[in-house]
């Protein structure tokens, strides 16, 4: 059985009829921007992170939502080659649209990618998956060079295993992260320790567990 056919039946036995991702349907241009500007300090983290590689020519964003990156900030990827994918297709239409960069709809959890990206990122989507592992497993095997994930629910370094928990209003999962298990997974792909740090970073919300976010850094080329 290979590795589509496992996750459909997860899939099957943790939704039932659950139709999971009906929240990113519908797509609202105004919420994307707000929930991208009241994490502006993690966000300036992101940039610096990016300027700072000098050896990017492409690069691939996971849960590239209505394009705040590619359309709002597409100084950033000048002569290099952006890539975004999400799993909602209203919102890939949209960056399409507006957006001269290149843009392909689907679940991450579920594709084998054959191409592998100088620079991988993703804001705000592991929080929100049905299987954390899955999801970082293929961003590690997606990268080249480098990595950066950003989980905006909180720094749990004392949590053993994902705290998950299922919203049915929402269709999607409410995750918060543990550091524990993440650094074992990563160790068990093979990442040497000098490779990725998981720290804590400000994230320039006032909310409570959302002002201290986790992210993930790889370097591949140390």
């Amino acid at each position: 059985m290979n590795l589509t056919d496992r996750l459909k039946i997860k899939w099957e036995k943790k939704f039932g009829n659950t139709k999971y991702g009906d929240t990113w349907k519908e797509i609202d241009i105004e919420w994307y921007k707000k929930i991208h500007d009241s994490n502006h300090i993690l966000h300036d983290d992101f940039k610096k992170f990016l300027k700072s590689k000098k050896d990017i020519k492409t690069i691939l964003e996971v849960g590239c939502g209505s394009g705040i990156y590619p359309i709002n900030n597409k100084e950033l990827f000048k002569n290099l080659e952006y890539t975004g994918t999400d799993f909602s297709k209203s919102v890939i239409n949209y960056c399409k649209k507006n957006s001269n960069f290149q843009f392909f709809e689907g679940d991450f959890i579920k594709m084998e990618l054959s191409k592998k990206y100088d620079c991988v990122f993703s804001h705000a989507v592991v929080d929100h998956v049905y299987d954390i592992d899955v999801f970082i497993t293929n961003l590690v095997k997606a990268t080249k060079k480098y990595a950066y994930i950003n989980s905006y629910r909180g720094y749990f370094p004392d949590l053993e295993n994902h705290n998950m928990q299922w919203d049915g209003h929402e269709g999607c999962y409410f995750n918060e992260i543990s550091i524990k298990k993440i650094d074992k997974l990563l160790r068990s792909l093979n990442l040497k320790e000098e490779e990725f740090k998981i720290r804590s970073q400000k994230s320039g919300q006032d909310e409570k567990n959302l002002n201290i976010q986790t992210v993930i850094e790889i370097d591949l080329t140390v």
